[in-house]
């Protein structure tokens, strides 16, 4: 089965205010959107199902949640929610690196509606008379 399996990582930036202020902080969030979308981008397996955009949220405590969806093939929902959450803690030693500490994963998965996979393989596979008869 495919899966959308949507995910959701709440990151601690590890601002520091008592150095800091929160100007700073401010100016910072390009930074850091590019430091995490640089360590997803070095790890071809994560990059590699991730479907869209990530979306990346500020919080109010300096954290940031961070959802994106990610598609794959897998038995069971359940499956496929480990799958891509195992990917995730593939890259937490990178992002700790970078000072970025994961304070939580969420994973849900969702069948994907391959209906329309399926009308294509009925007229690319189907009799030539029935396609004849569908003309």
């Amino acid at each position: 089965m495919d899966y959308i399996v949507k995910t959701r990582i709440l990151l601690n930036t590890n601002f520091n205010i008592s150095e800091f202020n929160d100007l700073m902080y401010e100016d910072a969030k390009p930074y850091i959107i590019e430091d995490i979308k640089s360590v997803i981008e070095e790890d071809p397996p994560l990059c590699g199902y991730i479907d869209g955009d990530l979306t990346f949220r500020f919080l109010s405590n300096y954290k940031v949640l961070l959802t994106y969806d990610f598609n794959c093939n897998d038995e069971n929902g359940a499956e496929a929610e480990s799958f891509s959450k195992s990917c995730v803690e593939d890259i937490r030693d990178k992002l700790e690196g970078k000072g970025y500490r994961i304070d939580r994963i969420s994973c849900t998965a969702e069948e994907m509606d391959m209906e329309w996979l399926d009308k294509l393989e009925d007229m690319v596979f189907s009799k030539p008379e029935r396609q004849a008869q569908s003309l």
